[in-house]
């Protein structure tokens, strides 16, 4: 499994073919150009010039704790393989800037005023604390914080690009954030291992809870225990037999499975047409 750079694969499903008929005569246009330009027809349409970029910034870190995470991400370039994947994917009308930072809590939130994705240093530790709670260290500890930071960017960049793009949703933002995640993380059969860390990272939260009174009904994000058979559920739907050790080994009921692919295939519908008239280019041609 990769570790350092992420390769996020979309692939377009957008043909368009345009026929042209002159004295008689029909000639069909090739097919790739076809498509660019009709994608970058219906970007135009949506408003200013889509010319920003995804900017990684690291800010230095003063708590020792926190220089922990700060080194381990910028040793694995977590925001600039980020930014680099999705100044490649979408196209859009302002720069982000992708700040990695400490705020005095563990967090990150996107911002629509300041337009920012910002990624705490204290979510790293506080991650990192669960994980070694939980019996893990050395290489495997640090591959889980990665990958789990990479699911919390692209969780953010859902925010983001609805807030950006002007797009359209139906339901709680905070799951649909969730589901481009997994849209995402799920085209590269390598990047599915991500979300299973995800997975686990809100499955050990959610044994953090030891009454009713630690379960915040009222927050507008799903419990952590549903959104880690949440995640799950996207995983398996995106190609059960790799993935059927997840209901033998009962980390997934079998009557969630049933519906698994009807749903991941609904959130893979739902972004294509979102997306499609955002889309840079067509993905790994």
């Amino acid at each position: 499994m990769k570790d350092d750079v992420l390769k996020y694969s979309k692939i377009l499903r957008l043909f368009s073919v345009t026929f042209i008929t002159l004295l008689g005569l029909t000639a069909c246009n090739d097919s790739s150009d076809s498509k660019s330009t009709n994608t970058q027809q219906q970007a135009s349409s949506k408003g200013p010039t889509l010319q920003g970029k995804f900017i990684p910034i690291y800010e230095p870190a003063l708590n020792a704790d926190n220089r922990i995470e700060e080194g381990l991400w910028r040793s694995r370039k977590l925001l600039e393989g980020y930014t680099e994947e999705m100044n490649d994917f979408v196209n859009i009308p302002s720069d982000i800037k992708v700040i990695a930072k400490e705020c005095n809590e563990a967090n990150a939130f996107y911002d629509s005023d300041k337009k920012t994705i910002e990624l705490c240093y204290e979510l790293g530790a506080e991650e990192r604390k669960m994980f070694t709670e939980a019996g893990d260290s050395g290489v495997i500890l640090e591959n889980e914080l990665y990958q789990s930071a990479v699911g919390t960017l692209f969780h953010e960049t859902g925010h983001a690009l609805i807030a950006e793009l002007d797009l359209k949703i139906t339901g709680r933002e905070e799951d649909v954030a969730d589901q481009l995640a997994a849209y995402i993380l799920t085209y590269d059969d390598q990047d599915k291992e991500y979300l299973l860390t995800v997975s686990d990272t809100y499955g050990l939260a959610a044994r953090r809870a030891t009454s009713l009174d630690d379960l915040l009904f009222y927050d507008s994000h799903s419990l952590d225990a549903q959104r880690a058979v949440n995640f799950l559920c996207y995983v398996y739907g995106s190609d059960p037999k790799s993935f059927q050790s997840l209901i033998d080994d009962e980390l997934l009921h079998k009557e969630r499975a049933e519906d698994c692919e009807h749903e991941y295939q609904q959130i893979v519908d739902a972004w294509d047409s979102l997306l499609a008239p955002y889309f840079k280019k067509k993905k790994n041609a």
